[in-house]
């Protein structure tokens, strides 16, 4: 175990009891809002966008609306309009479902009866470590698009957990 494995350990640790200690309900609102409840969104969005453009239903009326657009425009063909409205919408709709299940989530693990207490605990500790894992993945994502930053990384994490983890990421962008 090298000294990059060990302070990983070392946060990992630390977010675990620091989850303990909040709970699952605090946890889960403060990776949920700000800046991080925006990147949640524009993470869903690139991640399930393309997969419900992908719906044949929702690619012909996205299709349809961009020709009839590029008929009444040629830039705005160009710029695939519709398409850009559509994740605008997306990004839209997924910010207010994120509001809500998280008021919902918080709300259930907020009630005050000794299982789920107990149950609050756990998963705070849980999600606390899983949150840190889910925003690692996905700087390594966007270092990966620096071809340069991404050598010397890959490089300077050779042979740790973390090395491992961004040999095998599961977030690419490209």
């Amino acid at each position: 175990m090298n000294s990059i494995d060990s302070v990983t350990l070392v946060v990992a640790i630390a977010l675990f009891g620091l989850g303990l200690a909040l709970g699952f309900g605090r946890v889960l609102k403060f990776f949920t809002k700000g800046i991080f409840g925006f990147v949640l969104s524009v993470f869903l969005c690139v991640t399930f966008g393309g997969m419900i453009a992908g719906i044949p239903a929702v690619s012909e009326w996205i299709a349809g609306i961009n020709a009839r657009l590029g008929e009444a425009w040629s830039f705005l063909a160009t710029i695939h309009l519709a398409t850009v409205v559509y994740y605008v919408v997306l990004f839209f709709v997924l910010q207010l479902l994120r509001i809500l299940v998280v008021k919902f989530v918080a709300g259930v693990f907020s009630a005050d009866v000794l299982p789920m207490r107990i149950l609050n605990r756990a998963l705070g500790a849980v999600a606390a470590v899983a949150a840190v894992l889910l925003l690692v993945l996905l700087v390594f994502g966007i270092v990966a698009l620096f071809d340069g930053a991404a050598a010397d990384l890959a490089k300077s994490l050779e042979g740790s957990f973390l090395g491992t983890l961004f040999a095998h990421n599961p977030v690419k962008f490209s």
